[in-house]
């Protein structure tokens, strides 16, 4: 191996690492670093055969750690750029938990090892179960290999509305939750205001504590009935994330 290939690989070996430091599943909990750094290796390998360097190679200490640090910042954006469906997902998740009072029993999702509501969890393994039956993992890789012939080892690009797109895109988590939620929201406004009438008809009777169970036992029904196009949804966002991620390459 040559001293040019050595540069190649060890940079892409730092993108893979930023890659994977934030990419949906193998950026989880049960993957273990060991494994996450022999396929960041594995990935590097596999550059090392066909990139070449764009720039000379740097000649001192501190050229290495700026080229280094910018791979790192690529690999990381990349990983953003897929992680977005995902931010989404567990949006949408909290936001239903609220709509049908299941908020109040969180706890430590073994994944994130942060507070999740039982639906963001359910919501984080269906989307996770959808990234790998879908193919989506090839084609982060896929989209990773690309990303070697947009931005060699060593070029330092500047895309101006690169911005622009980032915080489009971050829109896109909120735009994408509530459409997941919509329906659960929806059926949550009709039993509150059904049962805001029915206190108004019937004074005697404890709304709040009785439409507990009725909120509960219809958002889980209409979000069983609603799972199918939450899948499209989900499954529309991982197709476009690859592209995505080529896109917000610094």
């Amino acid at each position: 191996m040559t001293y040019e290939q050595l540069h190649v690989w060890l940079m892409a070996f730092v993108r893979s690492g930023g890659l994977l430091v934030l990419s949906p599943v193998f950026s989880g909990k049960m993957i273990p670093v060991p494994l996450r750094i022999a396929i960041a290796a594995f990935l590097a390998y596999v550059v090392s055969g066909v990139a070449r360097a764009a720039v000379p190679l740097p000649s001192d200490v501190v050229g290495l750690i700026f080229s280094a640090a910018h791979e790192l910042l690529i690999g990381l954006m990349m990983g953003l750029g897929m992680r977005l469906v995902f931010f989404a997902i567990e949006f949408a998740g909290q936001v239903i938990s609220t709509e049908i009072g299941l908020v109040m029993s969180a706890q430590i999702d073994p994944i994130s090892q942060t507070n999740s509501t039982p639906i963001g969890s359910a919501f984080f393994y269906f989307g996770s179960l959808l990234f790998l039956i879908s193919g989506a993992h090839h084609a982060m890789f896929v989209a990773f290999l690309r990303s070697f012939e947009l931005a060699p080892p060593g070029a330092i690009t500047a895309a101006r509305n690169i911005g622009e797109l980032f915080v489009h895109s971050t829109g896109n988590i909120f735009v994408s939750a509530i459409q997941m939620a919509a329906p659960i929201m929806a059926i949550n406004f009709i039993v509150t205001l059904t049962f805001a009438v029915l206190g108004k008809a019937a004074p005697g009777i404890n709304v709040f504590s009785e439409s507990f169970a009725v909120r509960i036992f219809a958002g889980l029904t209409l979000l069983g009935l609603t799972l199918g196009l939450t899948a499209q949804l989900v499954l529309s966002q991982l197709r476009q994330s690859p592209e995505l991620m080529l896109r917000l390459i610094p």
